[in-house]
């Protein structure tokens, strides 16, 4: 044993100094990172390097998530983890109610195998890995695991040393010993480092609790230096001090609070003293959030504005049998979802989502909330350590106080609930105070660019649009409407609230919507089909036949919304429309909202389709935005589409025309209206349409977030040129998205793509058109001289794309069969092109264990290249731009 020992530790020594020898130049260099960079660890695994002062992202490297737990494994308390360290919170029986465990994952895994005194078995696995990465690109050049499944990169020639990261998995399993059952698991992943001492740190971070928005401040001043957010969660912020990683200190907040600290309602004198307390101080109070992300739930102390409701667990008496509804793993009763309803009405930060509940037969069930909850005490299970490593003994001593520390097995005492409870209390009132100082500064720094931008809003909403707009402000039409809803015309046929005016009937009860100028949709019927009822006033009556030449025009196109008929009677003018389910904002911020199939990515199409129809009769719609893109009703054959709707603001150009000027200011609707559109003597022209698209593909594809920013800032970023694109759910997109809106977004009109090119675009290609293009491509260059024009350019700035060496990325089974049969350069676009054409065409020949790595042609072939190399098929398309005209690459590009 004691030779096997000896061998291991000189295996593990031989590694590390040739880690160490490949990490660094010819001649000795120290290892140093700017201290004008930040490191920012979000939960959905991804780490991004930002400059300290700007916030601005030099580059990410995604990884494996924080956390990773099941939903529910076995009836029983539910365990949820900290993402910041590991903590673990228990929820049980409501009886139990919600408490925080007195050990960690990663402790447990130090001490395990082990066994707690509630009769919990622990095992568990701790695995390290070191990545070297360029501090300029992100990209990896060494990785040293181990186990071996790694291979080291080679050596870039880059001058500058790279920035070491070390990382660590724990993966805990829990077993129940009475009934020999698993009860639950979880991975938990934390970078190498120590807590930062230095007292001269010059930033302040908050981040949400709930998202990936974060605020960092000067310390010394208040002011804010700059926003961002992640799209998932901050838990860990490091700078780099030498050679070691040091973590600094994050404040979470609660979503709304946060927004209450730096939004722009600090600068209304009306609304001071709603986050003001009595002495014109902030009042924080701590609080427990649970959340729920792709892992599982995870549980974040974070603070909250004091007063503001908190959710708690509820017990939900059983009075009988009842059926159960099924959501996607968790087994919830008809009493939990009103409890859910009822709560979400008077808690408005966060939304609450669906409950955890563990089911039972006999007694009350618990329900848990996401949401903030009060903070829970310490339990009281003791951890019995069958075996505890000399070199973990000081840091159980320190933090529970383990006493006989040579009799097996070891008892850890607990740190009593009052002395936790007293030092957590300390630490929010330190934290309460830094706020505190914090909040006038934040006032006086943020409040004059504020009320500048109140005035401009208050001077849009009160220009009066002329004719190009919708009409001539009507004050008082709103009022007269409804005044007129609570009673029917005279001279209509009426049973009770419903009208009937010729073929269109319709029930004065059942509005679906309002717009500007006093008009009204309700919900009715055509000659006996359902139908959408616009019904609008006399002094727009110009403008509904505009909006009706151009609706008969247009609605050919089966995304582009249907017209049925016009009726008309003294008071009103009735359009009869085709009946939809939900608009495009119900769509994506409803997640009750059935979808029947319909992607995102389809719905994108399927608009683009019926603006594209549009402009190829010379309509420009000027008013794109997710209110008016519908989602029709499920067809009898079950179909679903997306189509434009609201004509009110549309413009015919005139033949042969391409752009009209217009002098009668910004027409749309703010935060969704091209910046062109703000300038003196503007040209409108189709582009206007692309624009206002651009923000609602964003907007989908993110869940509901804009590009520009939240609602107070949106229209003056839009003018600035100033979004960000760091929001977009579906990462196998990302790419191909990210490239797509960037265009939709140029603020030159000229530079903007037509709706004809955008359906051209790779982020709607499947998986066969993107093998196919690959194909072509691979065979068009095969026989390109090396210094070609168009090889170049193709690998011009490739290191991203290929990863510095693109070899390195694939399967061991992969790499063992391409060098059976030729040479491949790694760090060529070419050459990767072709080994993928290659081994497809050679797909049937492959071995079978080959075949399982790949995956089926042409979705899972697709999905191993295209999620080691995101990059390539956006690089490769523009690339090959140039050639588009010729025959074998026309099907990829728009030849307009």
């Amino acid at each position: 044993m004691n030779g096997f020992r000896v061998l291991k530790i000189s295996f593990k020594l031989i590694l590390f100094l040739e880690f160490i020898y490949l990490g660094y130049a010819e001649e000795s260099r120290t290892l140093s990172v700017p201290e004008s960079f930040l490191f920012v660890s979000t939960l959905d695994g991804t780490m991004y390097a930002v400059k300290k002062q700007t916030g601005e992202i030099r580059w990410s490297l995604k990884e494996d998530a924080v956390i990773q737990t099941p939903v529910y494994l076995r009836p029983g308390a539910i365990f949820i983890p900290d993402p910041k360290d590991g903590s673990l919170y228990t929820f049980g029986s409501a009886h139990d109610g919600l408490k925080k465990l007195p050990f960690s994952i990663p402790e447990l895994v130090r001490a395990s195998p082990c066994r707690s005194s509630d009769g919990i078995l622990y095992t568990g696995r701790k695995t390290d890995v070191w990545y070297a990465v360029d501090l300029d690109t992100g990209i990896k050049q060494q990785t040293l695991k181990l186990d071996g499944t790694e291979t080291v990169c080679p050596r870039m020639s880059h001058k500058k040393a790279p920035v070491f990261l070390g990382r660590t998995e724990y993966v805990i399993t829990m077993y129940d010993s009475k009934t020999r059952e698993k009860r639950w698991n979880a991975t938990f992943h934390d970078y190498s480092s120590h807590l930062a001492q230095d007292v001269d740190y010059n930033l302040h971070h908050m981040c949400s609790c709930s998202d990936g928005f974060m605020v960092t401040m000067d310390a010394s001043t208040g002011e804010i230096l700059w926003t961002k957010n992640y799209g998932s969660p901050v838990v860990g912020i490091y700078k780099m001090d030498n050679e070691a990683l040091l973590k600094v200190k994050i404040n979470h907040i609660a979503k709304e609070t946060l927004k209450h600290l730096i939004g722009a309602n600090t600068s209304s004198a009306s609304h001071e003293n709603t986050f003001l307390g009595d002495r014109g101080e902030i009042v924080l109070q701590p609080t427990l959030y649970i959340g729920e992300h792709a892992g599982g739930l995870y549980a974040l102390p974070s603070l909250i504005e004091e007063g503001s409701p908190l959710v708690e667990a509820k017990v939900l008496l059983i009075d009988g049998p009842k059926p159960a509804v099924s959501t996607g793993g968790s087994t919830l009763s008809h009493s939990t979802d009103a409890a859910v309803s009822k709560e979400a009405s008077v808690n408005n930060s966060p939304p609450l989502r669906r409950p955890v509940q563990q089911p039972k037969v006999m007694e009350p069930k618990a329900a848990l909330l996401l949401g903030h909850h009060q903070v829970p005490l310490v339990a009281s299970p003791q951890l019995h350590i069958t075996h505890i490593p000399d070199k973990l003994i000081p840091m159980y001593m320190l933090h529970h106080h383990l006493h006989n520390i040579k009799t097996v097995p070891k008892r850890i005492e607990k740190t009593s609930v009052k002395e936790e409870d007293r030092r957590q209390q300390q630490e929010i009132l330190e934290m309460m105070k830094i706020h505190q100082r914090l909040l006038y500064t934040i006032i006086a720094t943020i409040g004059i660019p504020v009320v500048l931008l109140v005035v401009f809003y208050i001077e849009r909403s009160t220009r009066q649009y002329s004719e190009s707009s919708r009409g001539s402000s009507l004050p008082g039409s709103r009022q007269k409407i409804d005044d007129q809803d609570k009673q029917a015309p005279e001279n209509l046929p009426v049973k009770g609230s419903y009208v009937t005016v010729g073929k269109i009937s319709f029930s004065l009860k059942d509005i679906l919507g309002r717009g500007c100028e006093g008009t009204v949709v309700y919900k009715g019927k055509f000659d006996g089909r359902d139908a959408a009822v616009k019904r609008i006033l006399p002094e727009c009556f110009s403008f509904a036949d505009r909006e009706v030449d151009l609706l008969r025009e247009s609605d050919a196109h089966p995304n582009v919304i249907r017209y049925f008929c016009t009726e008309e009677d003294q008071q009103f003018r009735y359009i009869a429309l085709e009946l939809c389910e939900a608009t495009l904002q119900e769509y994506t911020e409803d997640p009750t909202f059935q979808r029947h199939g319909l992607t995102p990515v389809s719905v994108l199409e399927q608009a683009t389709s019926g603006l594209a129809h549009l402009h190829s009769l010379n309509i420009v719609h000027r008013d794109i935005k997710p209110h008016n893109v519908l989602i029709s009703k499920r067809s009898a054959s079950g179909e679903i589409k997306a189509m434009i709707s609201d004509f009110g603001l549309c413009k015919k150009l005139m033949h042969g025309k391409n752009s009209v000027t217009c002098q009668t200011g910004a027409i749309g609707t703010d935060g969704w209206i091209a910046p062109e559109m703000f300038k003196p003597e503007n040209k409108m022209n189709r582009a206007v349409d692309i624009f206002s698209s651009g923000c609602v593909f964003y907007y989908v594809l993110s869940g509901g977030c804009h590009p520009f920013g939240d609602q107070y800032r949106r229209q003056a970023n839009i003018l600035a040129g100033e979004y960000e694109l760091e929001k977009i759910i579906n990462s196998e997109l990302v790419v191909e998205a990210r490239d797509l809106i960037r265009m939709m977004l140029d603020p030159s009109p000229k530079e903007r793509p037509t709706a004809k090119e955008i359906l051209k675009h790779p982020f709607f290609w499947n998986r066969e058109k993107q093998l196919a293009f690959f194909q072509d491509v691979s065979d068009r260059i095969e026989k390109e001289p090396e210094q070609s024009e168009l090889l170049v350019s193709l690998q011009k700035e490739s290191i991203p794309v290929v990863r510095g060496d693109w070899k390195v990325h694939l399967s061991s089974e992969l790499q063992e069969d391409l060098r059976k049969f030729r040479t491949y350069k790694g760090s060529e676009v070419r050459d990767l092109l072709r080994a993928m054409r290659n081994k497809k065409h050679h797909y049937r020949e492959l071995p079978d264990n080959l075949k399982a790595s790949l995956g089926a042609v042409p979705d899972g072939y697709m999905r191993y290249f295209s999620l080691r190399f995101p990059r390539l098929l956006v690089h490769t398309y523009n690339a090959m731009s140039a050639c588009k005209n010729e025959q074998v690459l026309q099907a990829y590009y728009y030849q307009g």
